[in-house]
């Protein structure tokens, strides 16, 4: 047994009248910041109905010839990132995720065509949208260099829409046409509240399905951020000694704040 965070630390009952989903509403990200992240690799995501995205992933570069190039997209938290740090982090140091919605992002695209991208075999860009138009000439002058130059690097780029749809130049977005495009699909209630259940088995908890439904109000509600958080309820009740219900999820909460 590990023990807890110091910031999971045991905390009073909720007062009267609180109500934790607001807590999480108000601040979301503040709470994410709190709760300890998993890394984010292919055995902790979630399949749903992406199971012929994540295997194609999980291969890494194909065979010659084959296609390298690969767009992915979807709603937030559907898990575009996750598999953009999963097929990254497969590569080991070879391997190369970078958020384009960092300030520094867009610039440090010009690193990956320079001499030390001949190393890369994988390179993995999130939030394509989010890019201005010097970020576009970056993109598409890396797009052409890993296309001619570098047969044996793969591109992965990530965006909330199809290619078509992100108002960008068009010659970049015939670029990020290139390849596979695919929609990362989320998971529905059912499928996470299995994914949950799951999850909780694996560690050994004991966890009512009140608490799931619980965790789906109160937290975001991409699956990484669930099972962070039951991860989290995980710790705090092995320090408090006590079996995991509603109220100790409560409790839980409260000390985050």
């Amino acid at each position: 047994m590990t023990d807890p965070s110091p910031r999971l630390r045991p905390a009073a009952d909720l007062l009267p009248g609180e109500h934790t989903p607001s807590l999480a509403g108000r601040h979301p990200q503040r709470l994410l910041d709190l709760i300890p992240s998993p890394r984010q690799d292919f055995d902790n995501f979630v399949t749903g109905d992406n199971a012929e995205l994540v295997g194609r992933l999980r291969a890494g570069l194909p065979a010659a010839g084959a296609e390298r190039f690969l767009y992915l997209w979807g709603v937030h938290g559907s898990g575009c990132t996750h598999l953009l740090r999963a097929a990254a982090g497969a590569a080991g140091e070879r391997g190369r995720y970078m958020d384009l919605a960092d300030p520094d992002g867009p610039i440090g695209i010009e690193l990956l065509a320079g001499a030390h991208g001949a190393e890369h075999l994988c390179v993995a860009l999130d939030h394509v949208e989010t890019i201005d138009a010097a970020g576009e000439q970056r993109l598409f002058n890396l797009c052409n260099t890993l296309r001619q130059e570098r047969p044996q690097c793969m591109l992965i780029v990530a965006g909330s829409r199809p290619p078509g749809a992100l108002g960008l130049r068009a010659d970049l977005v015939t670029r990020l046409s290139w390849g596979l495009t695919y929609e990362v699909r989320a998971l529905t209630e059912a499928q996470k509240a299995a994914a949950m259940a799951a999850h909780a088995a694996a560690r050994g908890m004991s966890v009512g399905g009140e608490v799931h439904d619980w965790l789906l109000q109160t937290m975001p509600r991409d699956m990484h951020s669930l099972l962070a958080a039951l991860d989290a309820l995980d710790r705090y009740s092995l320090a408090a000694k006590r079996a995991v219900t509603l109220p100790l999820a409560r409790e839980w909460l409260r000390s985050l704040a």
